[in-house]
């Protein structure tokens, strides 16, 4: 009979060579979820790429070339490449993002620059992307975050967590821009130079700056802005 130790190995391996059919060997795909990737890196595998990136509306250019050359140093091949312009909106919004995903059957792995170049706001699409892609046993790669879904379910944590921050920043400066088309001032308002100069006075005086604060209405994190200012000019100066 065989030791505990010994018998636990010899069910596992009975149980593996039960679940493995000589068909699922034979495939990419099998081999690269259950054979840790660094390991076979370089060698027989060769991992059928589609990368994806958007336009960058400062310079009017696809930033697709850093990730080309990050796929194929690692000895992977890009079969295609698709790119969206984040100026678009309406139907034509994400129309590279839907011919990738038409494209997923001739695909392993999808290589995208960042975690917000990805479609969608939520979470919820974000999970609705990673089923479509499970559906056709295709890898998510982030080049910026260096994020890969085949790492496992931490891998999807830090993903799901990236993909929050960036969609919230996202928002945040859509909706600073859109104020500012609208006229709105953005931050504290500004001190009138009467009222700052009485407020001068009374640093000069020895008032504190929560009592400052109070007397002028402000808050008290511009009193000591104020008060910094009056600290720098003596040593301009100076110097």
């Amino acid at each position: 009979m065989l030791p505990n130790g010994w018998l636990a190995v010899w069910r596992a391996s009975a149980e593996v060579a039960h679940s493995v059919s000589e068909d699922d060997l034979a495939t990419n795909r099998y081999i690269r979820k259950k054979i840790d990737k660094p390991s076979i890196r370089g060698s027989f595998l060769i991992m059928r790429t589609i990368i994806y990136s958007r336009r960058i509306p400062t310079r009017n250019e696809i930033d697709a070339e850093p990730l080309r050359a990050t796929v194929e140093n690692r000895g992977d091949t890009v079969i295609a490449a698709f790119a969206d312009d984040p100026a678009i909106f309406g139907k034509g919004k994400f129309a590279g993002w839907r011919a990738l995903i038409a494209s997923l059957d001739q695909a392993d792995q999808v290589v995208v620059g960042s975690v917000g170049d990805l479609p969608g706001r939520t979470v919820a699409d974000l999970l609705k992307i990673l089923s479509v892609l499970n559906e056709h046993s295709v890898g998510l790669c982030l080049h910026r975050e260096g994020i890969d879904t085949d790492d496992g379910a931490s891998a999807i944590l830090d993903l799901i967590a990236s993909y929050r921050a960036a969609k919230l920043s996202e928002a945040i400066r859509k909706g600073i821009a859109s104020a500012k088309d609208h006229g709105k001032v953005i931050g504290r308002p500004a001190v009138r130079n009467r009222v700052r100069q009485r407020i001068m006075d009374a640093l000069a005086s020895g008032d504190g700056v929560r009592p400052t604060a109070r007397r002028f209405n402000v808050s008290p994190a511009t009193i000591i802005n104020i008060r910094r200012s009056m600290v720098a000019v003596p040593d301009r100066l100076a110097a």
